[in-house]
């Protein structure tokens, strides 16, 4: 008896949909950030007239580079630099990391794959995603201040501002999708986004959206607090090892895949798709499935259209972006929630 319980203990936990979801964030998460920073490299290759990687795995066109240089990095030993706040330095990354892409677990990928089991907490695991990646920026900023580097310092400071910029329009963003459909409950949200999806009732707030995701996740334009050609990485200069991998690679690019998902989400439908719907967990798994696939595949294009931004534009000024920031996205962030109060009066959603 005791056998067959244990048995179907274990049948429950293999068919739990929370089990599934961690699962397939896990597993999309890390398959799309491969494929992203494959194409990234190969499409700035392409404008620059380069061949891009190619030596780890020439068959496939260089794609498991990525893996290589990670595994590299994290084969070297991780170094504090004099000087430096230890337990910040040592600690910042991770915490970078796992706010980036904790904020992604908070949304639901089908109505039944999600994290949050109750229906009537979604809307707050929702807020609570936009708070978390609001965060992360001032994870950047300890990032760069616990290094004790001039460059450090400079990329910090520059990150703070940024915040000023866009934190405001982003939140105006969300707003004006609140009120246009009434609710911050993410699976209601998707399913009146069957024929018309929020891009299109309101392309104010996704433009605002989008632009100020591409200043938080330090995207081309706005690659200012880490560029380069002016501060040696920013904040993350003296980072190495596992630590540049969890913070310049792992942080930003997950804050980025937990932007594009909640832009799938809010904007582009989500997982609805006119005239299919899955049927209860786990009886109809495959049609489960077949949704998170969709919603995956949609913030996998949102991902690389950021990615191709590194190819196709120069890097701002700071000064422009952050008259940008306050004058136009502020300005555009106003007409848009103002856009869906006039939607909502009319009852077009």
């Amino acid at each position: 008896m005791e056998n067959m319980d244990w048995a179907m203990d274990l049948g429950g936990l293999l068919l739990s949909p929370r089990l599934w979801f961690f699962v397939l964030m896990l597993a999309a998460s890390g398959g799309i950030l491969l494929t992203v920073v494959w194409f990234e490299r190969k499409a700035a290759a392409r404008v620059q007239m380069r061949v891009g990687p190619y030596h780890v795995s020439p068959q496939l066109g260089g794609y498991l580079q990525l893996l290589a240089d990670a595994l590299k990095f994290l084969s070297s030993e991780p170094i504090v630099p004099r000087g430096a706040h230890k337990t910040l330095f040592t600690l910042g990354p991770a915490i970078f990391t796992t706010l980036a892409f904790g904020a992604s677990l908070l949304l639901p990928l089908t109505p039944s794959l999600k994290l949050i089991k109750d229906n009537s907490l979604l809307q707050y695991g929702l807020l609570f995603s936009i708070v978390i990646l609001l965060l992360v920026s001032i994870a950047v900023v300890v990032i760069g201040w616990a290094a004790n580097n001039k460059f450090a310092y400079v990329g910090a400071a520059r990150e703070a501002l940024l915040v000023a910029a866009y934190e405001l329009p982003l939140l105006l963003s969300i707003l004006a999708m609140a009120i246009l459909y009434g609710t911050l409950d993410p699976i209601q949200i998707v399913e009146k986004q069957t024929f018309v999806v929020g891009a299109l009732l309101n392309p104010l707030a996704f433009l605002v959206f989008i632009i100020a995701v591409a200043m938080a996740t330090a995207r081309f334009p706005f690659e200012i607090a880490d560029y380069e050609g002016d501060v040696a990485t920013g904040p993350y200069s003296d980072y190495g090892g596992v630590y540049l991998v969890l913070s310049f690679a792992g942080g930003t690019y997950y804050a980025t895949f937990s932007y594009s998902l909640l832009a799938s989400l809010v904007f582009l439908g989500g997982w609805a798709i006119p005239g299919y719907s899955a049927g209860p967990w786990p009886q109809d798994m495959f049609g489960h499935l077949l949704l998170a696939a969709w919603v995956l595949a949609k913030t996998g294009l949102v991902m690389f259209f950021y990615a191709f931004l590194r190819a196709a534009m120069p890097v701002l000024r700071l000064d422009h972006t952050l008259v940008l920031g306050w004058r136009g996205l502020f300005a555009l962030g106003l007409a848009a929630v103002a856009w869906s109060a006039v939607l909502r009066l009319l009852g077009i959603p």
